[in-house]
């Protein structure tokens, strides 16, 4: 957030100031989980503590971060929402932390790629209409109409994907045979799901019937996805996130260990042998050598080179490069916050600006969820662009017509009609 001027600020000129009043540093820690467990736990051991102390005794500060590794609940997986309980933490980190709010930690793994669980009805139209006339004896189309339903309670209408429980009731028996069936049933479905889409996005990317952007999403996983939301598309991602990348130097000369399908996209021949996933690895290389760096200074980039042994990264072979990452994240996020809290305010502000934020911050929410009601507005921009009108102007009407909100939405458009 950009500084805010306090004669500025005292005027009325509130348009920069946060949506709530926080005091709490909240960071979303983004990755693959099984190749980056050595780091994550060395941070929650080494780093994390103390950046929770110093947040506290210098600034009054809450720290606290979202580590998405322990788990989602099961209803999530059955309704298809983990990717939307993600990206749902991570409004929340940008929504309430004072400082950084976003941090990823990329290797050699992409991540899984999902099966979308809403697509825009315009958008997945295009693509049944594909498959439906490409369909041979394979009946895609049919699987697609089983499995979506059109949901136009929302706006935009969308199609979304059913509940496995839903379609396949013993994924929530008793009996735990079933249960594996069903689970066997649904990968099976699930694959066919996400094939015959891309297959169909590719098409219709190809006669520019869909966008680029479109088309991503059956394609980007939900690491980048995370990624896309907490950095690619913030406006303050170089105060607020950073990324650190590991290349493990040797790890493409050592596909048959037995760990390191869980350090690299690994596909498997046809005779069994373990071969690099070529696609999710060009995926993920644009990720980190053009998407990134177009966004983020190279000050908010930290790259480290291993190298692989047969157990992994861990903290007793690579004990020198864990604590040059404990110390390179402690003082960035550190750097960060104090460049933050310096820039906002929020602290050490006199009781009058206190004040003034409160009614300010009221005064945005009101702001934001105000529609319609133009001809009042005009009639309250008329009133204040007549410079020969003298007189007091009174909103009144019945309790919960909307007074406040209409006076809030006229505070932040004044700034357009005159300058104070």
């Amino acid at each position: 957030m950009e500084n805010i001027n306090n004669m500025d600020f005292l005027r009325g000129r509130c348009q920069e100031i946060p949506d709530v009043r926080s005091k709490v540093i909240r960071i979303f820690l983004s990755s693959t989980f099984t190749d980056t467990l050595a780091e994550r736990d060395s941070l929650i051991e080494n780093v994390f503590l103390k950046l929770k102390d110093y947040c506290r005794q210098k600034y009054g500060l809450e720290f606290q971060y979202v580590d998405m590794r322990w788990g989602i609940p099961n209803e999530s997986s059955n309704n298809h929402s983990e990717v939307q309980t993600c990206l749902n933490e991570i409004e929340i980190c940008k929504k309430y932390s004072v400082a950084t709010n976003f941090i990823v930690l990329l290797s050699h793994r992409y991540g899984s790629r999902p099966t979308p669980a809403i697509i825009p009805a315009t958008l997945f139209e295009i693509l049944y209409e594909r498959i439906r006339l490409n369909s041979n004896d394979d009946d895609d189309d049919i699987l697609l109409s089983q499995w979506y339903r059109l949901d136009t309670n929302r706006i935009p209408a969308v199609y979304v994907l059913q509940s496995t429980s839903s379609i396949l009731s013993n994924i929530n028996s008793s009996n735990t045979d079933e249960i594996k069936q069903a689970e066997k049933e649904w990968k099976r479905i699930d694959n066919r799901i996400r094939t015959c889409l891309r297959k169909a996005a590719v098409k219709c990317l190809e006669q520019g019937e869909i966008n680029q952007d479109q088309y991503d999403d059956f394609f980007i996983s939900i690491t980048e996805k995370e990624i896309l939301n907490g950095i690619l598309t913030a406006s303050d991602a170089n105060q607020r996130t950073l990324c650190f990348l590991r290349e493990i130097d040797d790890i493409h000369e050592h596909l048959l260990d037995s760990k390191a399908s869980k350090y690299i996209d690994i596909q498997y021949s046809k005779t069994g042998e373990p071969i690099v996933d070529n696609e999710a690895e060009t995926l993920l290389n644009n990720l980190k050598y053009n998407r990134l760096p177009s966004k983020l200074q190279s000050s908010n980039i930290f790259s480290y080179k291993v190298h692989w042994t047969s157990n992994g990264i861990n903290r007793h072979d690579h004990s020198e490069y864990l604590t040059q990452f404990n110390n390179d994240f402690y003082h960035a996020v550190k750097q960060q916050i104090d460049q933050c809290v310096k820039s906002r305010v929020l602290i050490n502000s006199n009781p009058l600006e206190h004040e003034v934020m409160e009614h300010a911050i009221q005064c945005k929410t009101y702001s934001t969820k105000f529609h319609s009601r133009s001809d009042i507005l005009n009639r309250l921009k008329e009133y204040i662009m007549n410079k020969n009108e003298h007189r007091a102007c009174v909103v009144y009407g019945d309790s919960g017509c909307g007074k406040t909100s209409v006076l809030a939405k006229t505070s932040f458009e004044v700034r357009i009609y005159t300058y104070i």
